[in-house]
This record gives structure tokens, sequence and C-alpha cells, in this order.
């Protein structure tokens, strides 16, 4: 796409013009939008745990912490003892196995074309290495979400959720608290 340069009104000139492409745009933008779609789809059903932050309206990666030391200070107000487990979950994003994260959809009732979207989305990746400037050669991503796309976070967050929901029933009085974040 060419936009004309403000101000300029001597369009003859190459330098009047300002080339953007939207190629890259407008993928973004697709992104943004399945995220949001399946975000509402996600909460609509219900799939994320109630302690799930971050990849939700209105649930920053910020309330998770503050929740817990909240509900910290208010047992040992009680004179309660509170036990905090802490888990970082290393290459997260590459480690989703693709075919459970569709089955999951699916099992869940998410609508078909948002299952469908994702299966896309996420096929035909390939990954190229380059080491000391040289190319090595292109190999297709068998697992994973993509680090630094809007959609990956829900995507993570769909795809454990019901890991929190199992703690808390297997594990009596425990509480899951949990954020996605994408800071790759």
């Amino acid at each position: 796409m060419v936009i004309p340069k403000p101000g300029n009104d001597d369009y003859t000139q190459l330098k009047a013009y300002r080339s953007i492409s939207l190629l890259s745009c407008i993928g973004k933008l697709d992104e943004k939008v399945a995220t949001q779609q399946l975000s509402v789809q996600a909460e609509r059903r219900g799939l994320l745990s109630d302690g799930q932050f971050g990849s939700r309206k209105a649930r920053s990666a910020i309330d998770a912490p503050a929740i817990m030391v909240d509900r910290a200070d208010a047992a040992w107000t009680n004179g309660h003892i509170t036990g905090v487990l802490l888990m970082d979950i290393k290459a997260a994003f590459p480690s989703v196995a693709k075919g459970r994260l569709f089955s999951l959809m699916i099992v869940r009732q998410m609508d078909g074309d948002l299952v469908r979207w994702t299966e896309s989305f996420l096929s035909v990746r390939t990954v190229e290495m380059m080491i000391e400037g040289n190319a090595m050669g292109r190999h297709p991503v068998e697992a994973g979400v993509p680090q630094g796309s809007p959609v990956s976070p829900i995507l993570f967050a769909i795809y454990t959720s019901g890991l929190f929901k199992w703690v808390e029933e297997y594990v009596s009085e425990a509480e899951g608290l949990s954020f996605v974040d994408d800071l790759g």
C-alpha cells in the first residue's frame, strides 16, 4: 500500500510516498480477533480455572501474586499456616502438544471455527537457525505456540486449565493461582 506523505504536493517524486506492507498488520489483527474470540469462548464455557490470571480480561498477571499475599496475610492473622508452591514452567509455549490442545478444545465444545482457525494457525510452521551468519536448513515445528503472538497466552491457558482444576480436586483446601505471560 502506498500512502501519500502529508504536505507533499508533487506526487511525481518517489519520496512523496510512504510504502508500507499491510500483510503483517493484517496477520496481527487476525490474531488479536482470534485471541478475543477464544477468550470469550473460554469464559462462556467456564474452561479456565477461577485462579487463572493473565491472558484474561480484568485479570492481570500482577493480580495473582497480590491475591496470594492477601490470602497468606489473612491466614496468618487467623493463626493458620499457609504454604505456597511456586512453579515456573520453563519453555512452556514451545512445549504445547498441538494435537492435545485441539482435542481439549473439541472436548470442551469450543466453536468449531475457532478450533479450525487454531489448527491452521499452528500448522505448517518452520524454524531456521542462523549460526555465525550461515542459515541452516528449515525444519518443521511439531509442537508449541509461537512466542510473541497475541493468541499464544490464551491458547496456553486453555491447554493448562485442567491442571489447576485437577490439583484443587486432588488436594483438599488447595487453591490454584496461575498466570500466563509472554515475556519471551
